[in-house]
């Protein structure tokens, strides 16, 4: 089975290294790192660890919603089985993924696997777990599937689904479009009980909590 991974990263110099070097030992097909428009050292760090990095300069980022799309234009002309999604910041834990590969060695006619934070709630800021559950609850009423972590950004999605999809979200609402526009399909859907890291101290985050969930929904529900 052939995975390859992309990781959008705005100005995460200081975290990247580790999340990539946990990916390491799994032998990915490719890794790709789009850095949207980072100020700092996220690209030359991610070479520097062994990934392939996808610029995006002014004009071309803003979103990572936009840098997902921008990774995975880049990847579909190659033939692999899977696309991998994580985030950059340190906030999943790549050792997880052996989960995931562990859930295809037993079902491997899976389409699409969630990582699923809920299992490990207690880690989660209450206010970031009550906006996901509120979000997660509407929009899988609306897409008649039951989702335990919509807006994960550790997943796993079968090629030849993802590349059919037409996306257009730029922002946060990238992986809830994904998911909304994968629910037209009659898929094999799987959540994967992963760890919740939140590092101690004030919230370093893209994420704007409840905002951010109702544009997410909004957005998903337009495209």
């Amino acid at each position: 089975m052939r995975i390859a991974a992309i990781l959008a990263a705005h100005n995460e110099a200081d975290r990247i290294g580790p999340v990539l070097e946990g990916l390491r030992p799994f032998g990915l097909h490719r890794v790709l790192v789009v850095d949207d428009g980072s100020a700092d050292r996220t690209g030359a760090v991610a070479a520097g660890h062994g990934a392939e990095v996808l610029r995006l300069g002014p004009g071309q980022g803003g979103g990572k919603g936009q840098a997902l799309r921008a990774g995975i234009a880049r990847l579909r002309p190659d033939a692999f089985d899977f696309y991998l999604f994580l985030d950059a910041d340190g906030q999943h834990d790549p050792a997880d993924l052996q989960r995931f590969l562990e859930h295809l060695a037993a079902h491997p006619r899976t389409d699409f696997l969630i990582g699923s934070r809920f299992l490990d709630r207690a880690k989660i800021p209450p206010k970031r777990w009550r906006t996901n559950a509120l979000g997660t609850w509407t929009l899988g009423r609306i897409a008649g599937v039951t989702w335990e972590d919509s807006q994960s950004g550790f997943r796993m999605i079968r090629k030849k689904v993802l590349d059919r999809l037409d996306l257009r979200s730029t922002g946060f609402a990238i992986e809830m479009e994904i998911s909304m526009k994968a629910a037209d399909w009659n898929l094999r859907w799987a959540h994967i009980p992963i760890r919740a890291i939140y590092q101690p101290g004030p919230v370093r985050s893209h994420f704007r909590g409840v905002m951010d969930t109702w544009l997410i929904a909004w957005e998903s529900l337009k495209c």
